[in-house]
């Protein structure tokens, strides 16, 4: 790997790491119990496209583990809980690239849109068994519904801010670099 690589990787997971904070600094992008718009997908997704699917997924893995030392991401009931709530989601974000071009939809489209419908489908696999609301059982349709109705709000709010922030950076950083993955 070159120290070049290296470099651009953390300065991916600082970004991940700072909007994150930020993220929940913000009061009106916060759910009540839990979830948030979160912005740190944005320097997650554009390093897919940036570094390739390999060293975007370690910045998602990376981005998790050091947001964990430094004492983010805490809620913890089991291992596949934590996996789905946290691990998954950020290690999706860099798998982005490898979605092709739909049509005249350019591949950055397809690959935020297929990162965030799976860290919905996460969130949502994790809040419908996991989280269920007070009173129901876990994996029951209305545990699903609540889930769905829960986690849509904040994860569509997630996938708007990046369709709209992602390809303007892309698009700065292709200007620069020979070796962004667009199509």
């Amino acid at each position: 790997m070159k120290v070049k690589d290296l470099v651009y990787m953390s300065m991916y997971v600082a970004l991940c790491l700072v909007l994150d904070y930020v993220s929940q600094l913000i009061p009106f992008l916060q759910m009540p119990n839990g979830g948030s718009i979160n912005l740190a997908v944005v320097p997650a997704i554009i390093a897919s496209y940036h570094l390739g699917v390999k060293k975007g997924v370690s910045v998602g893995i990376l981005w998790w583990a050091v947001g964990f030392i430094l004492g983010m991401n805490q809620w913890f009931l089991n291992p596949a809980q934590y996996l789905f709530d946290y691990i998954f989601p950020a290690a999706i974000c860099g798998v982005a690239c490898l979605m092709p071009r739909i049509g005249k939809v350019s591949n950055i489209y397809t690959g935020v849109v297929f990162a965030c419908v799976i860290r919905f489908g996460c969130t949502l696999l994790s809040g419908a068994y996991f989280w269920p609301p007070e009173g129901e059982v876990a994996g029951t349709a209305a545990a699903w519904i609540y889930s769905f109705a829960y986690n849509s709000y904040y994860n569509l709010g997630t996938m708007i801010v990046a369709l709209i922030l992602v390809p303007i950076v892309i698009s700065r950083i292709k200007d620069t670099q020979t070796y962004v993955k667009v199509s």
